[in-house]
């Protein structure tokens, strides 16, 4: 039961944001990052832990702000993956500006396959996105969400542009 009622919380989410401007998208992302951050103290905790072995000069003052900052970033990037997930194409295209695409083509005409690393900064699934309609679609290696129903969707956004999901 409650996988469906996320998945229902969710797709209500979608149909809010594709209305909202931008920058109210942003905000709310923010303060859902911020409310996570505040109420779901398993992951603050493994912030913090991963924080202070990452970072252990550092005050715990400094490192509780990073904390903050990437609930914040990352709730951010669910309600703009789910705006951006609701473009068309042209739309998807405008909406971005890319540095290195040439380096990709180049890398392509070569013919032995491309590898591409990335880490969770930035908007790693909007580029994934993009890099289909600019360059060629990718094959892209995730971990399965927890909730089928979350996961199914997420995986339906990720091969909107024609990539795969490993």
């Amino acid at each position: 039961m409650r996988h469906r009622l996320e998945y229902a919380a969710v797709r209500a989410l979608i149909v809010a944001v594709r209305v909202m401007p931008v920058r109210l998208v942003r905000a709310c992302g923010t303060a859902l990052g911020l409310a996570f951050y505040t109420l779901d103290g398993a992951h603050r905790r493994i912030a913090h832990r991963n924080l202070a072995a990452a970072f252990p000069a550092r005050p715990a003052r400094e490192r509780r702000a990073i904390a903050r900052a990437a609930f914040g970033h990352f709730g951010r990037l669910l309600f703009e993956l789910l705006r951006f997930a609701t473009l068309t194409p042209e739309r998807m295209l405008a909406s971005v500006e890319v540095d290195g695409v040439e380096r990709s083509r180049l890398a392509y005409a070569q013919g032995k396959g491309v590898l591409f690393v990335t880490g969770h900064f930035g908007y790693w699934e909007i580029q994934a996105m993009v890099h289909a309609l600019q360059v060629e679609p990718v094959a892209i290696l995730a971990r399965a969400l927890d909730n089928p129903y979350l996961n199914r969707l997420l995986e339906t956004i990720r091969q909107r542009t024609g990539n795969t999901v490993v």
